[in-house]
């Protein structure tokens, strides 16, 4: 019994505890090129907090770009709607210059022109009597002729109403 009282001392069982410890707090042998737990936390959450950032200045340039674009817009619409203004205004100053009236006024008091004071009519034969007489005048020329010459003798041949 001494034996078991000697080996079983105060003062070595705290030793041995101690030892116990040292060895549980004392760093492992671990690779040169892994990495401990700890920094690779660190690491993924800095990579999150920054892909965090980057997707909120994402955000906020989209948000620029379609404020912008809107603002484009609505200037466009403005200029639309101004131009639409300013062709109905020239419209209408086009319709007033065309009246008839005003045509006659400018005429008359800025070109120096009158009215004539008799008017000439020439008669026209009747459509049919003027389509044979081109058929008559066509088969008399035969086949020989070529449309300048039909354009020049459909000019000398015209009616005219000319005053003289």
């Amino acid at each position: 019994m001494v034996l078991a009282e000697n080996s079983y001392s105060a003062g070595t069982a705290r030793a041995r505890v101690r030892n116990k410890n040292k060895l549980r707090n004392k760093p492992r042998n671990r690779p040169k090129n892994k990495p401990h737990k700890k920094t690779l936390i660190y690491f993924q959450v800095i990579a999150l907090i920054l892909c965090g950032f980057g997707l909120g200045l994402y955000y906020i340039n989209m948000n620029h770009q379609v404020t912008a674009l809107s603002y484009r817009l609505e200037a466009q619409k403005e200029k639309v709607a101004m131009l639409q203004r300013d062709y109905k205004q020239l419209e209408l100053k086009a319709a007033e210059l065309q009246c008839p009236d005003r045509v006659e006024e400018v005429a008359v008091n800025k070109l120096g022109m009158h009215k004539p004071d008799s008017i000439l009519f020439a008669a026209l034969p009747p459509e049919d009597e003027t389509a044979t007489a081109q058929e008559q005048k066509k088969e008399d020329q035969g086949k020989d002729s070529n449309s300048w010459s039909m354009a020049f003798l459909k000019w000398i041949n015209r009616a005219e109403a000319s005053p003289r």
